[in-house]
């Protein structure tokens, strides 16, 4: 943390963590980096900044920790994927507003205003910028299925307050949270677009953690997997509807069979087989998939942490050491001894 001298545009009842799933790619983005932080020194008395750091990959750390004050590298796992380092810089963030983010990011988008909006309207504040994505009506949909907020234009750079990220932390999928809010009416949305200019370049998010195809194809890959729990309620509907399917078609057989007075040999045995078949097949495909349904949600983290904040008019705390008389001395008061006298 920063502790710096006090002035009067700093703010010191707020603790900042910047995390940064990779190090900067070269020395443009690393004077990035290196702005930021004293732009954070000028505006706020507290904060740090983390950076997923793997040592065989992203080499030595020797010139980030010179330009960079107040820096945690954490040292990972070889081989952590980009989404595995988003969500340990993420975890480890001690801030009371964290910012995720990418040093690619960081040139177009005013990141303190981002902070100080995240804390004063307890919101998640996202970066979007005007490029074209191709697979975002796919993965808007996709992202719907597994319960994420996916924008097309949504970039990796949003500001989200403690309560909130807790919440992100919560969700089942906690990989893909980090990088694509969940949905849930406790975590209201604001996007901060980026500033106008004709030669920003064509963002690619995250395109310094690796390639750009394998990042999509393992977010496609992740939300197919997310998705099972509505796919599977959508196959115990199926499989309900084909169950009354066949009990109408075995009423069908039976009624014919009474009704009408010719009536091809072998059509009632085979129709009533069809029937039955279908009703124990469409009976035991539901009972799974509400059995798995139900393991499913058994294993996720529940709904139960309902409270995010709290306003209360009394200070307990303070109430209870005024009556035990108990005072706090801090470094400018400390008590100094009391020296008796002879005559006492």
């Amino acid at each position: 943390m920063s502790r710096s001298a006090p002035t009067g545009r700093q703010r010191d009842d707020l603790l900042i963590s910047i995390a940064l799933s990779a190090p900067p790619r070269d020395a443009g983005q690393l004077a990035q980096l290196s702005a930021l932080a004293q732009s954070l020194d000028t505006r706020f008395r507290y904060w740090e900044m983390l950076i997923a750091f793997d040592p065989e990959r992203d080499g030595a750390a020797d010139v980030l920790q010179a330009a960079i004050p107040n820096l945690r590298l954490l040292h990972l796992r070889p081989g952590a994927s980009f989404y595995h380092r988003r969500l340990a810089v993420a975890s480890e963030a001690i801030g009371d507003v964290v910012l995720l983010t990418a040093a690619s990011e960081l040139g177009y988008l005013d990141v303190p205003a981002m902070i100080e909006q995240a804390e004063a309207r307890q919101v998640l504040v996202m970066g979007r910028h005007v490029s074209a994505n191709p697979l975002g009506s796919l993965a808007m949909a996709m992202g719907r299925g597994a319960g994420l907020t996916i924008g097309p234009h949504d970039m990796l750079t949003m500001a989200l307050p403690r309560a909130l990220l807790g919440i992100v932390l919560a969700h089942p999928d906690r990989l893909l949270a980090t990088r694509f809010p969940p949905v849930d009416q406790r975590l209201p949305i604001v996007r901060q677009d980026i500033a106008a200019n004709p030669q920003l370049p064509r963002f690619r998010a995250g395109s310094e953690t690796g390639p750009l195809l394998f990042r999509r194809t393992e977010i496609l890959h992740r939300l197919t997997i997310s998705s099972a729990p509505r796919v599977l309620t959508l196959v115990a509907v199926a499989a309900l509807m084909a169950t009354g399917g066949g009990v109408l078609f075995a009423l069908y057989s039976v009624v014919v069979w009474l009704t009408l007075a010719h009536v091809q040999p072998g059509w009632f045995t085979t129709s009533l087989a069809l029937s039955l078949t279908a009703v124990f097949l469409g009976f035991a495909i539901f009972g799974l998939s509400i059995g798995l349904r139900r393991v499913l949600e058994a294993l996720t983290a529940s709904d139960e942490d309902l409270v995010i904040d709290e306003a209360a008019p009394i200070d307990l705390f303070g109430k209870v050491m005024d009556e035990f008389n108990v005072e706090i001395a801090t470094q400018h008061q400390t008590p100094q001894p009391q020296v008796r006298s002879a005559a006492e």
